[in-house]
């Protein structure tokens, strides 16, 4: 078997890639328009050209969020029918799985392992996956903000490390800069982290030309650093990101004791998002220290797990200065740290067969794990999918009807269908009127009022008519 593995190394590595993009595609097919989508798609068709769009997306920055680049994603993938989104976004998920392959060090080439590992630990360990890969304004602002982030570290990192083969320095350098705007305008905190991990390699790059006396500044290395801060200040000297803060930090505490208070709630939360990764970075770290691995300062400072692991404590407890987040914001976090944990997992000398037999043996749990996982939440999806069509066919027999008058009552979606694959019962429309999303639906579809119940008292109330 290890003998057939290795001839046909290649040929498995793009066939797992394919499967993985057929299997995110079956559940971006299955993951209808949610939440925001209706408010976003509500603005988006009231214009008329890519300039309107434009316009909105000022109109956005002035008053709510100052992430350009997300946000005009979600404006973008609102314009065309869905399934072009599901496509992109598939893709996407793919190019994150590449990107962090690309930044996995001393693996083989075509290694089905590292790629395996990366897949499994996305599925199973990415923060709040209905949110941040399927809903197109979670995916628009996670997912894609986290390859544009992570593509610029690779980008970075690809020519520190071919900087003598640079024949023309200064398009590389203009490259870094607008590449670094980009990924510095994405997300707040990921961003920040990008940032973080790519003053480490510089630094190190740095450090290490300095000790051979060669020379260690190159002019991509500053403007790639300068396109990110201008990204990110750009997004965070947003007037709506005032604002919002503003208005989400009411009630909450000031000062050192808000401060403290906010630092013990993210711990909290990190304990409960990445538990079981940071026991196996634990592991992991324990085997490299007894290994020798991270025997003195150079070589902590050269390690790569070490550096993912730093820029993810900072991406995590730099929520810390801003209101409480949702789960959402710690996506980028995991991101970094999973890359952190595989790199340190190849690094661990598997001579010993029990370390050998511990390292395939979880790549082979996680792989059960994701097969008996997927086909239960693909069904759940297909039922919420399936429900959300029956609602909509409620709409429009209501507003096809004559005689009615523009009050509908629908059934939610029935709790034996909630997945963390899906963001449905997290935004699902309630009995009152007034209530956020009832009032997207209202306005998207051109109701009156709409108020949803509970699917048995619908069932009593409405069933037998509809």
């Amino acid at each position: 078997m290890t003998a057939f593995t290795e001839k046909y190394r290649k040929q498995i590595f793009w066939l797992i890639l394919a499967v993985s993009f057929f299997m995110i595609l079956a559940y971006n097919f299955l993951t209808p328009y949610l939440s925001d989508d209706y408010a976003y798609a509500i603005e988006v068709r009231q214009a008329k050209s890519l300039w309107d769009l434009v316009k909105q997306q000022y109109g956005e920055y002035i008053s709510n969020s100052g992430r350009v680049i997300g946000q005009f994603n979600v404006r973008l993938s609102l314009v065309f029918d869905k399934w072009v989104f599901n496509l992109i976004n598939s893709l996407m998920f793919i190019a994150l799985a590449l990107v962090m392959y690309a930044n996995i060090r001393r693996k083989k080439k075509y290694d089905i392992f590292v790629l395996i590992l990366i897949i499994t630990f996305l599925w199973k360990f990415a923060v709040s996956f209905g949110q941040t890969m399927l809903w197109i304004c979670g995916s628009c602002n996670y997912l894609w903000g986290s390859v544009f982030i992570l593509g610029f570290v690779t980008f970075y990192r690809y020519f520190l490390y071919h900087v003598d083969k640079i024949k023309h320095h200064l398009p590389v350098a203009a490259g870094a800069f607008i590449f670094g705007v980009a990924a510095g305008w994405c997300n707040e905190n990921t961003s920040g982290g990008g940032l973080l991990l790519v003053l480490m390699f510089g630094c190190n790059f740095w450090l290490d030309r300095r000790q051979r006396k060669e020379k260690g500044i190159y002019p991509f290395m500053i403007s790639g650093v300068l396109g990110m801060c201008c990204g990110i200040l750009g997004m965070i000297s947003a007037p709506g990101v005032r604002s919002r803060s503003a208005t989400m930090s009411e009630g909450e505490y000031t000062g050192l004791v808000g401060l403290l208070s906010r630092i013990y709630k993210l711990t909290l939360r990190i304990r409960e998002l990445f538990f079981v990764v940071i026991v196996i970075t634990i592991i992991v770290l324990v085997l490299l220290a007894l290994q020798k691995k991270l025997c003195g300062f150079k070589r902590l400072r050269n390690n790569e797990t070490i550096l993912f692991l730093v820029a993810a404590t900072a991406t995590c407890y730099a929520l810390a200065i801003a209101p409480t987040p949702a789960d959402r914001a710690f996506f980028g976090a995991g991101i970094f740290l999973f890359a952190g944990c595989i790199q340190g997992i190849i690094d661990v000398s598997d001579t010993e067969q029990t370390i050998r037999a511990a390292k395939y043996s979880l790549a082979c749990v996680l792989c059960a794990w994701l097969f008996f996982a997927y086909l239960d939440n693909l069904v759940n999806l297909a039922r919420i999918y399936r429900e959300e069509q029956e609602r909509i066919n409620l709409i429009w027999e209501e507003k096809g009807d004559p005689e009615e008058d523009g009050i509908l009552v629908i059934p939610q979606f029935r709790e034996a269908f909630k997945t963390p694959y899906s963001n449905a019962h997290e935004s699902d429309l309630q009995d009152d009127k007034d209530y956020w999303i009832n009032l997207f639906y209202e306005v998207y579809y051109d109701l009156g009022n709409i108020t949803a119940i509970p699917r048995d008292e619908w069932e009593e109330l409405y069933g037998e008519e509809k």
